[in-house]
C-alpha cells in the first residue's frame, strides 16, 4: 500500500516544480497546487518574478503589451508645401547664398519673379500695378512719383531676416493686390552678439575706366547730399509763390536762370577715367537676458557709388507717317547713383510674445550729366546742334513703426 502512497507524492511534488513557469505565461493567477504531506516542503517560488508581476507589464491606460499602439508623427517645416496659398520663402541663409548685395538681386532668383529697371520686380510677370510690397507687413510707399511699387533694389541685404512672395490671395494680407504681394521681415532680435564689416569694388566694360561726363556741382556730392548750393532760389521762390505762369510776360525769366544755373551746376565736363563702383557696410547687434525677457539691438549702416554710361539714340517724328523726322540726336548719359542707407531695430521677446521697433533710412541720389549732338527740323534744319542737360534728382524713404507679436492664450494670437 506505501508503494502507490509515494508515486502520488511524486507526482505531486513535479506539480508543484512546473507551475510557475505555467502561470508566468497566463494572465490571471492560477489555481493553488494540491496539498502535500507534511513531511515533505514544499519546493520554493524561483526569485527572478513572481507570478502576478510577471503578468503587470501593460502601457498606461490599460491593455497589455500585445494591444500597444504606437504612433508617430512628423511636422512639416516646409512652409511652401504646408500653406494652402502658392508662396516662396527666402530665409536669411538663403538671402546669403545668393550673394546679392540689395534684396531684389536675391529675389530675381525665386521662380516666377523678375527684376526690371532699377530693382523693381514683378511677380508672375505682371507690372508693378499689380504687386505689393510690404515691410514687417506695412505697406510702403513708393519714393517713385509714378510707380506704385517700391524698387527693392534701396533694401540691402544685411538688414532684411526673410523675404515672403505670396501669388495667390489670403485674408492676413491686403486685398489690393492682383500679382503677388512681397513681405520683407528686417532683423529685430539677434540671436548672438555680432559685427560685420563688408565691402566690394566693381567695374563694367562699357563704363569703368572709359569717357564719360559729369558737373561739378558741390564738394559733397559723393555723399548723395547737397551742401545747399541747389537749393531754390529767391527769385524761383517768389515767381512760386506769385500763382503766375512762367509765358504769361510779367516774369523775370533771366533772374530766374541767372540764380539758378550757375558754373558748377550747369558745365557738363568731360571725363575719360570713370572711377569703379564701391559699396561698403558695418552692421552690429547684441542681446541681453533681463529675468524672463529678452531684450535685443541691432543697427547697421551702408554706402554705395556706381557708375553707368550709356549711349542712346533719340529720335521724334514730325509727321503722322513717320516719315519725316523732327529730332534726330545720339545721346551719351553718364549715371553716377549714391545710395546711403541706415537701419535700427529694437526688440523684446519673452515667452511666445514679441515686440519689434525699426526705424528704417534709405536716401537714394542720381547725378546725371547728358551731352547730345544731332539736328532739329525746325529752326535750323542744316545746322548740327550739342545740347548738354545736368540733373540731381534725390529719393528718400524714412520708416519707422512698432509691432506687437501676442500670444495670448493657446488658441488666441494678436497681431498689431
Amino acid at each position: 500500500m506505501t508503494k502507490p502512497l509515494g508515486l502520488v507524492s511524486l507526482l505531486l511534488m513535479s506539480s508543484a516544480l512546473v507551475a510557475p513557469s505555467a502561470l508566468s505565461a497566463q494572465s490571471a493567477p492560477a489555481s493553488p497546487p494540491a496539498a502535500t504531506p507534511p513531511t515533505t516542503p514544499p519546493p520554493e517560488t524561483p526569485a527572478e518574478a513572481p507570478a502576478e508581476e510577471a503578468t503587470d507589464i501593460s502601457i498606461p491606460g490599460g491593455g497589455d503589451l500585445g494591444e500597444e499602439i504606437v504612433v508617430t508623427g512628423r511636422r512639416n517645416t516646409n512652409i511652401s508645401r504646408a500653406a494652402p496659398e502658392v508662396i516662396s520663402v527666402l530665409s536669411s541663409a538663403d538671402i546669403a547664398r545668393t550673394g546679392e548685395g540689395n534684396i531684389a538681386g536675391a529675389l530675381g532668383r525665386v521662380t516666377g519673379l523678375s527684376v526690371v529697371g532699377s530693382g523693381f520686380v514683378y511677380v508672375r510677370g505682371l507690372g508693378d500695378r499689380y504687386s505689393l510690397a510690404l515691410l514687417n507687413g506695412s505697406p510702403l510707399s513708393s519714393p517713385e512719383p509714378l510707380k506704385r511699387t517700391v524698387p527693392l533694389d534701396l533694401f540691402p541685404t544685411n538688414i532684411v531676416s526673410s523675404s515672403l512672395v505670396q501669388k495667390s490671395y489670403s485674408v492676413n494680407f491686403p486685398g489690393e493686390f492682383g500679382g503677388g504681394v512681397i513681405n520683407l521681415t528686417t532683423k529685430a532680435i539677434p540671436t548672438e552678439s555680432f559685427i560685420t564689416i563688408g565691402g566690394s569694388i566693381s567695374g563694367d566694360s562699357e563704363t569703368t575706366s572709359e569717357l564719360g561726363y559729369t558737373y561739378f556741382g558741390s564738394k559733397s556730392d559723393w555723399t548723395g547730399f547737397d551742401n545747399g548750393s541747389r537749393s531754390v532760389p529767391p527769385a524761383l521762390q517768389t515767381f512760386l509763390r506769385s500763382g503766375n505762369r512762367i509765358s504769361s510776360g510779367t516774369v523775370n525769366t533771366q533772374a530766374i536762370l541767372g540764380q539758378f544755373y550757375n558754373s558748377r551746376n550747369a558745365v557738363v565736363q568731360r571725363n575719360r577715367n570713370i572711377p569703379f563702383n564701391g559699396a561698403g557696410s558695418i552692421s552690429a547687434g547684441t542681446f541681453k537676458e533681463i529675468g524672463d525677457y529678452t531684450v535685443g539691438v541691432i543697427a547697421t549702416a551702408g554706402y554705395s557709388n556706381r557708375w553707368k554710361t550709356r549711349d542712346t539714340l533719340q529720335q521724334t517724328a514730325s509727321s503722322a507717317d513717320l516719315t519725316q523726322k523732327e529730332l534726330d540726336f545720339q545721346r551719351v548719359i553718364t549715371d553716377n547713383r549714391i545710395v546711403v542707407n541706415g537701419l535700427l531695430g529694437l526688440g523684446i521677446e519673452w515667452e511666445d510674445n514679441k515686440v519689434r521697433w525699426t526705424n528704417l533710412y534709405i536716401r537714394d541720389t542720381l547725378k546725371q550729366a547728358r551731352l547730345g549732338v544731332g539736328t532739329r527740323a525746325t529752326g535750323s534744319p542744316n545746322a548740327t546742334l550739342m545740347q548738354q542737360n545736368t540733373a540731381w534728382f534725390e529719393r528718400q524713404l524714412i520708416d519707422s513703426h512698432i509691432v506687437f507679436e501676442l500670444r495670448l492664450n493657446p488658441e488666441l494670437r494678436l497681431d498689431v
